[in-house]
């Protein structure tokens, strides 16, 4: 269980004193943009229910928020009316793709360390009360190496860096990571590499980041695996607002999708069972694309 302090970090508190659930908190963050960090958070968060777990998305990236857009949800509510105390963080929940839950960011306009410390710990506190509502939490973080980012970072439990073959991300990505260890914010760092042809090649850039932060940092990064390269399919997803893993799971890059989740859970010998539900949903939406074409 974490306490949110008016300066923004986050303290610690034993177990039993605030509630017996306490959700795990997930950052997923990245050095550079354009990397799929968001659709990783998203896609995780929707494996995280098929696997039992109550699941909240909370869209960090305070400048260009965009979990809503990729989602298809149409919020009338956002960060900006929690914090301007028009609507409790409670209030502005809305449901998403896969049963999960999502808090909508809000873009160009909230920046959390200009607010007051009032109106911060109104919404710390606020936090804290959705602490012990689920199961897990991913926190979406902006892109880069922000106050923001790091504060996030810091309340996390654990954080995951996406990153992609491309040399300026593997940079940025190993750059970050150094961010975080010298701040120290996160004493548990993975990563997923984002855009693969293939195992080999995934092996193959993961060992070249862990190679730099062993040696420079002296720390090993956990391995949570990979994403194929599957252009089309993450084309058709962010033009039907439907993630990949709630409307094309079955696809080459939803199945790396799923077998990322499972290392990330530890739970890589589980199946997944689908929900009634989702089962219907996805039929749905399967008729749906037949009447559009």
């Amino acid at each position: 269980m974490f306490m949110f302090t008016t300066s923004g970090d986050a303290e610690e508190i034993k177990e039993g004193k605030m509630g017996s659930k306490k959700a795990e908190i997930v950052a997923v963050t990245s050095g550079k943009g354009g990397v799929g960090k968001t659709l990783f958070s998203v896609n995780l968060a929707i494996e995280a229910v098929l696997l039992g777990k109550k699941t909240l998305v909370f869209d960090g990236d305070l400048g260009m928020a965009n979990v809503h857009i990729i989602t298809g949800i149409y919020p009338d509510y956002d960060i900006m009316d929690v914090v301007e105390g028009k609507k409790t963080l409670k209030e502005i929940i809305i449901k998403g793709p896969g049963g999960i839950d999502i808090i909508p960011g809000a873009s160009g306009i909230f920046k959390l360390s200009n607010i007051s410390h009032q109106k911060r710990h109104r919404f710390t506190e606020q936090l804290n009360l959705l602490d012990s509502e689920y199961d897990l939490i991913v926190l979406d973080t902006e892109a880069g190496m922000s106050h923001n980012v790091m504060k996030l970072i810091s309340i996390a439990d654990r954080t995951i860096v996406i990153a992609t073959p491309d040399l300026t991300s593997l940079s940025d990505a190993y750059a970050i990571i150094k961010v975080i260890k010298m701040n120290r914010k996160s004493d548990d760092i993975g990563v997923v590499i984002n855009r693969v042809r293939n195992v080999t090649e995934a092996d193959a850039v993961f060992r070249k980041l862990n190679m730099a932060s062993d040696k420079f940092l002296k720390y090993t990064l956990k391995n949570y695996g990979f994403i194929l390269e599957d252009p089309l399919t993450v084309k058709e997803s962010i033009q039907k607002r439907s993630p990949v893993s709630y409307a094309f799971p079955k696809t080459k890059v939803g199945n790396s999708l799923r077998q990322t989740a499972y290392r990330v859970f530890g739970m890589q010998d589980k199946k997944v069972v689908e929900p009634a539900g989702m089962i219907l949903n996805r039929f749905s939406m399967l008729l749906e694309s037949v009447k559009t074409n």
